[in-house]
Formats: structure tokens, sequence, C-alpha cells
């Protein structure tokens, strides 16, 4: 069974406490790891305010969740979230075919060094454009 790269985001209530947000990320983990899948990582943010209502509500808690699984078994992930009164708002995206759970530890790796200064991070002369044409 081969396992694919999957990115869920979801949105969930302002009224949520801390344990039932938590709550709602273990049982998604729970399933990923029935079906012999892999959390690669979640990532909880704090209460945000909203670009517009989504279910009459003007804040909410985003979730990212990346991970591995068999593409079969998405389905009962997004029943969980179509089920749950919690989640406002949910949508999931195949990131890969395969699945490789140090990619995005080698990613973060491989990425450029952050600037030194204020000034060289703004400075016009190396901008992205300039640096792919040299």
């Amino acid at each position: 069974m081969e396992l694919r790269h999957y990115e869920t985001f979801y949105l969930l209530h302002p009224d949520l406490t801390d344990e039932e947000r938590a709550s709602i990320s273990e049982q998604l983990q729970e399933i990923i790891s029935k079906k012999n899948g892999k959390t690669v990582k979640i990532d909880p943010w704090p209460l945000q305010k909203l670009a517009y209502m989504v279910k009459k509500q003007t804040q909410g808690y985003y979730v990212v969740m990346e991970y591995g699984m068999p593409s079969e078994s998405v389905s009962e992930i997004t029943r969980k979230l179509q089920l749950n009164e919690g989640v406002m708002k949910f949508i999931t995206i195949k990131l890969n075919d395969k699945f490789d759970p140090e990619a995005p530890a080698k990613a973060r790796n491989e990425s450029a060094p952050p600037a030194e200064t204020v000034e060289e991070a703004l400075d016009p002369d190396q901008s992205v454009e300039k640096r792919e044409k040299e």
C-alpha cells in the first residue's frame, strides 16, 4: 500500500476549548495511524480574524496538518471533518503522489539562509529576479 503526501487545512469554531480543539486533531491522527499513515506536522494557529463570515462567525482557529496516507483512506478524514460540528470549513490537498516523511525537513534545511540585516533583505539589487539572471 503506497502512501501519498497530503495537507489538510481546517477552520475550527472560535467557541471551542483548548481540549476540544486538541481532541479533533487527536481523532484525525488516530485515523491516520490506524490506516498505516504517518503524521508529519500539526500546526495549530491562534484565534484569527476571518476575512469574511463563515457559519456566522468572524473568528476561528486554523489548523494545518501534513501527513502521508493511502489514497483510499482520505475519505475517512473528510467524513470525520464533515460530521464534526466544531469544524467550520476544511480543504485537503494532495501534495505529492509519493510520501517521503523526511522531505519537509530536507526542504527547510535547504532553504536560503536569512538575510543578515534589514538593509540586506530590502536591497533591490538582490531581488529574486536579478539573482536568477546571474
